[in-house]
């Protein structure tokens, strides 16, 4: 029933009357928020010989033996609960050859804390657990390799306890290998790019 006041008002303010007593509507959905994040420590190192720090690049494949590159991240996106995609992102050494044949990549949960300054040799590597995430380690035209670790970071949000970073492995194999910039000497560092809520 309409109103007394607004029996005779214009029809145009008796819908804006009639619109301000509907039903209120639901706030729209938050937008997703991309994070992105630098590493807060990494470390190299490789199965055939010692590290003697971070080098400018890393090599994956080919004859470089076996090779690990460990990452840990600011853990800041905590506050916004489970990631609902996650990346990590290498950036190619410039001017790289291709890995050929294609050379895959895993990435690790690191399961024992470490620091990059007590790591030496191959055997000084952190204990490495699942979930773990595989991708090809070439790359075409200069493309960074972007990696699917979702799974990874959402045991990490669920489990922040047993959470120390994150391991790249590559195995040996034919071909030239993959190279990729650690961010220490020029060229572009790893990143953790998450999309949360």
């Amino acid at each position: 029933m309409i109103h007394p006041h607004f029996r005779h008002a214009p029809l145009g303010l008796l819908t804006l009357w009639l619109a301000s007593c509907a039903a209120p509507q639901a706030a729209p959905a938050p937008a997703n928020v991309r994070w992105v994040a630098t590493p807060s420590a990494l470390a190299a190192l490789w199965s055939d010989h010692e590290s003697h720090g971070v080098p400018s690049e890393i090599g994956f494949g080919g004859a470089f033996g076996q090779s690990v590159l460990l990452l840990k991240f600011p853990d800041d996106w905590r506050a916004r609960g489970v990631p609902l995609k996650a990346f990590i992102a290498l950036s190619p050494r410039e001017s790289a050859a291709q890995a050929d044949p294609p050379l895959e990549l895993e990435v690790w949960r690191v399961e024992d804390d470490w620091q990059p300054l007590n790591l030496r040799t191959w055997s000084d590597k952190p204990g490495l657990a699942l979930p773990r995430a595989r991708a090809p380690g070439s790359v075409a035209n200069g493309e960074e390799l972007r990696i699917d670790v979702t799974e990874l970071l959402r045991f990490a949000a669920e489990h922040p306890l047993r959470e120390f970073g994150f391991a790249i492995i590559g195995r040996p194999s034919a071909g030239h290998g993959a190279h990729f910039a650690t961010g220490m000497s020029g060229g572009r560092s790893p990143r953790l790019e998450l999309y949360l809520r």
